[in-house]
């Protein structure tokens, strides 16, 4: 009890320096739990979003721009296919399932998505019969459209600010289904029929009158694995492409690794730092208190006992910190968390897990070690030596 009661007086009289001190290593755990959680969340949460889809065809281009469009629901402009493709990937033998995709069209800054039926019942089966598409400019929107059943609203085409957009208000779209929360980007999107799309964007152009009818994207539910290699293979051609979602994260998610490493490097140089100022601020701890450990020791405490006060209090200084870190960490990959979900349209799952309490364990049993140190270079030292060593 007496060794408590001297270990939160010796805390508090040096409660400036030992702020410091937890200041400088909260900071240093809290950027490695942060890069560590959040670039897991990224990783997962990516991956869950994408999958629903076994394989996107599209228009030839940038297979990494087709993933961000098609899944992530990001603005970005795709060339578009004939919808006769989309005919023919539903009667390839290879095909389980095949639905069109059009982008181009918002409410807001709400993307519209033309599409039919089939999606619909394949991605969300909760919906009920009634509620999918049996009429004309009708509405399926997401749960967090801000739009409810009957809600009628004009598209835009494009999104505000870019140099081609235009309201069509003679066109009214009626809402008639709200889709269960799926805690991604297609939340806050809205489907209609695909040939709704093309009505409103047929011109009496005769080349835009060939091409209205045609997709941003097709998604593919092969009948098989092998059919599924058959279909990505037999689409690859000069004019489409056709590519496996989760192989192309792989690769994103190679390069985000490398990017992991990166800053998983500057976080373990930032705990070096922070280790030599401990070191230091520590030795400048020993010198501050020499008077006194030297008074203890002439009026007989033992030395183990002082060792042990002096080791308890580096050894709660450190594990506050820790503490302090973890949570500060985990608050900020919270909030990246949060940004990435409202700018790219996926929910990141943040969680602590074992890579962390790995890392936690190593960096408490460092700090044990660490703090044994200076308890040893007293418990060696006579009063007088240490009298010695006072600057005067």
């Amino acid at each position: 009890m007496l060794m408590l009661k001297l270990l939160f007086l010796d805390l508090k009289k040096s409660k400036f320096g030992s702020l410091f001190i937890i200041f400088l290593i909260a900071c240093s755990v809290a950027l490695s739990i942060a890069v560590s959680i959040s670039e897991r969340a990224f990783r997962e949460g990516s991956t869950n979003a994408a999958e629903k889809f076994d394989l996107i065809i599209g228009a030839s281009g940038s297979e990494i721009q087709l993933v961000l469009s098609t899944v992530f629901l990001q603005p970005t402009k795709l060339n578009l296919i004939d919808y006769a493709i989309l005919n023919e990937i539903k009667q390839n033998p290879n095909t389980a399932w095949a639905a069109p995709l059009t982008f181009g069209d918002y409410f807001q800054d709400m993307p519209i998505i033309g599409t039919d039926n089939t999606f619909i019942e394949k991605i969300y089966p909760e919906l009920p019969q009634q509620q999918l598409f049996h009429q004309d400019f009708k509405a399926i929107v997401g749960a967090d459209s801000g739009l409810k059943i009957g809600d009628k609203f004009s598209p835009l085409h494009a999104r505000l600010g870019e140099n081609n957009h235009h309201q069509h208000n003679e066109i009214k779209y009626h809402v008639i289904g709200i889709l269960p929360k799926q805690h991604n980007v297609w939340d806050r999107s809205i489907f209609v029929p695909i040939k709704n799309i093309w009505q409103i964007h047929q011109h009496s152009d005769t080349q835009q009158e060939r091409e209205h009818k045609a997709v941003s994207a097709i998604i593919v539910k092969p009948k098989s694995f092998a059919g599924a290699y058959q279909l990505r293979s037999q689409y690859k051609t000069e004019q489409t492409q056709a590519l496996f979602p989760a192989e192309v994260l792989v690769r994103v998610h190679a390069i985000l690794g490398d990017s992991k490493q990166i800053l998983l490097g500057i976080s373990i140089i930032t705990q070096i730092l922070v280790t030599l100022a401990l070191l230091m601020t520590i030795v400048l701890y020993l010198r501050s208190k020499q008077h006194q450990i030297a008074a203890w020791r002439i009026f007989g405490a033992p030395r183990t006992k002082i060792v042990l006060l002096i080791w308890s209090t580096l050894f709660l200084i450190i594990t506050c910190a820790l503490m302090l870190g973890t949570l500060g960490g985990i608050v900020f990959a919270y909030l990246i968390a949060h940004y990435i979900s409202q700018n790219s349209g996926f929910a990141l799952p943040v969680y602590f897990s074992e890579t962390e309490a790995q890392f936690l364990a190593a960096n408490l049993l460092v700090a044990m070690l660490i703090a044994l140190i200076p308890s040893f270079l007293i418990y060696r030292q006579t009063p007088i030596t240490i009298l010695k060593n006072i600057p005067e």
